[in-house]
């Protein structure tokens, strides 16, 4: 938690969506010659993966603590096809545990729910018109752990839905086979939800994730950018880089929100493979500094 300045909108929320939505078939109707046709081609394919890493000792003089972790992904991508349109939704989930011989409980180290929905009007120009719903939250508790002269106390910190960023942007998207995708949505809308409990005991001049004392969401317009591209470094060898960023209109537009994710997997067959996976996240309304997570280990996936 942190302080923060009371925010305000000057807009009315409904009929802010409102015109979101609108201006989003708007573009997508924007050329004469559109003519309304069904879906014709469809395709979906998705993984469970089971990350795991595991050290153990015995009369080992070096000294050490025995400790198992495993992280469960899953990754699913739906898309529809036509002549016209292009519409592309993925779903990307991880769940993960650490339990040390030292701790009297397991303790989570990875938690994320990532949807998003992409719909775009197709043309014979570089970049086209796009609309978006994106949806980040977590599954569990998180806690706060420390040492007090009666042992380990944990503190909620976090919880499912408590944050939960949905965001609808509304702009341009360009894309080029096998090697990027580009979005850019110069009009955005975002909603920070939380739990009431988070926020019944805060004072005026504090936040939780952004939202005021006793409120449960923080609605922000502004814009935002997203990149992704993937290359083969080797035969086996597969990096992936994830950039989004998100600027609130209404306050402070200079502290851009940022999550970027470096990834690389070492494929040994079909089965199995190598993760290593750095990410860093900036957000201003959750703290102030950079926060990063770094996994490395092996996984074992079954493709559905």
């Amino acid at each position: 938690m942190k302080t923060n300045k009371n925010r305000h909108l000057s807009f009315n929320k409904p009929i802010l969506l409102f015109l979101l939505c609108l201006g989003s078939f708007a573009s997508a109707f924007a050329q004469d010659d559109i003519k309304v046709d069904s879906l014709k081609t469809n395709f979906h394919k998705g993984s469970i993966g089971l990350l795991i890493n595991q050290v153990a000792f015995n009369n080992w003089l070096a000294g050490g603590a025995n400790n198992f972790s495993g992280t469960l992904n899953l990754d699913y991508q739906f898309n529809y096809d036509s002549k016209h349109w292009d519409w592309k939704t993925t779903l990307n989930a991880a769940l993960g545990f650490a339990k040390s011989a030292n701790d009297s409980e397991a303790k989570k180290t990875e938690d994320r729910i990532d949807f998003q929905s992409v719909f775009s009007r197709k043309s014979s120009r570089k970049w086209q018109f796009s609309t978006n719903i994106n949806l980040k939250t977590q599954s569990l508790p998180g806690y706060n752990y420390s040492q007090t002269d009666e042992g380990t106390t944990k503190t909620i910190i976090s919880d499912w839905f408590s944050p939960a960023y949905l965001r609808l942007g509304v702009g341009l998207i360009r894309v080029k086979k096998d090697k990027y995708t580009l979005q850019l949505d110069p009009i955005m809308t975002r909603v920070i939800l939380v739990d009431r409990r988070f926020t019944k005991d805060l004072t005026a001049d504090q936040t939780f994730f952004g939202v005021k004392a006793r409120a449960t969401s923080l609605w922000e317009v502004g814009g935002a950018l997203g990149f992704q591209n993937q290359w083969k470094l080797a035969k086996n060898i597969t990096a992936t880089n994830q950039l989004k960023l998100v600027s609130n209109y209404l306050e402070n537009p200079q502290n851009v929100d940022l999550d970027y994710t470096f990834s690389m997997q070492m494929k040994v067959n079909s089965h199995v493979s190598t993760t290593f996976e750095v990410q860093l996240l900036y957000d201003d309304n959750a703290f102030k500094g950079l926060q990063s997570r770094q996994v490395f280990g092996l996984t074992i996936a079954i493709p559905y």
